[in-house]
């Protein structure tokens, strides 16, 4: 997991390699007891929709200039949370009912304010922006939200679960995989099921240092062991979980939790 700053908000990067990947990877830490928030107010979320691609600059400026009720974008961000924690359930195989229908019924509110046009050159569901406007002769069809005026934060979300509705709908919705990083748990597509890691360079990188200092300890370990073996009549072959208890030890008096024992008495 990595981010960069965005006129200085946290933006994770896009590794996911769909934006409905990228918009689980938001939030880091899927599991651990304090995960972390990419998306914690209305500017975040509209520099990330924007980022994205998911919304254009005119799209999102009243949710990046601040210009909303603080009761809205609470309530927003809740909408926001919730659809999110059920696209990642979805995607990983662990989703209830109840959140199989949190993702259709805001997959379903996207297609109620889009519209089914002519895209030039579309071949897939999308937004629209100011200067990029439904073709009436592309060829080929596509739902195109942002056509029909909405709420700055209602274009927001609805853009998102247009995103989640095209993902989940596609073969490469049974091609996801989660990063096994530590405070990671970052979503993304492996059709070929070679990939590990959301990014080599960070987590894959970290997993590395761990278990070459894991490996280090384990050889500075060595003398203490040996040394363990001969002065308390270890046996070479013990078990490894009697030899960490017998170092634990090394350097007291022989005697001495008894003698502690006797003494507390």
């Amino acid at each position: 997991m990595s981010c960069r700053l965005v006129d200085g908000v946290a933006v994770p990067d896009a590794v996911g390699g769909h934006r409905a990947l990228d918009f689980c990877n938001t939030r880091a830490g899927w599991g651990a007891p304090q995960p972390r928030e990419y998306l914690t107010g209305a500017r975040a979320l509209g520099v990330w929709v924007r980022e994205a691609g998911l919304l254009d600059a005119a799209q999102v400026a009243p949710l990046v200039g601040g210009h909303l009720a603080a009761g809205t974008e609470r309530a927003a961000l809740e909408r926001v949370w919730l659809l999110r924690e059920a696209l990642y359930a979805c995607l990983v195989g662990r989703a209830t009912p109840a959140q199989w229908r949190v993702l259709e019924a805001e997959a379903a509110a996207a297609r109620a304010a889009s519209r089914l046009v002519a895209v030039a050159g579309g071949d897939r569901a999308r937004t629209v922006g100011a200067q990029d406007r439904p073709s009436p002769a592309g060829g080929r069809a596509a739902w195109v939200l942002g056509v029909l005026p909405l709420a700055p934060l209602d274009h927001a979300v609805l853009a998102i679960a247009a995103a989640a509705d095209q993902f989940v709908t596609s073969p490469l919705a049974g091609c996801v995989a989660a990063c096994p990083g530590a405070g990671c748990g970052w979503l993304f597509a492996d059709p070929r099921r070679r990939r590990r890691w959301c990014s080599m360079a960070v987590c894959g990188n970290r997993a590395k240092a761990r278990r070459h200092a894991d490996r280090r300890g384990s050889v500075s370990a060595g003398p203490a062991l040996r040394s363990a073996q001969g002065q308390w009549g270890v046996p070479a072959g013990a078990r490894p979980g009697l030899l960490a208890a017998v170092v634990a030890g090394v350097g007291a008096e022989p005697g001495g939790q008894q003698a502690s024992q006797q003494k507390d008495h």
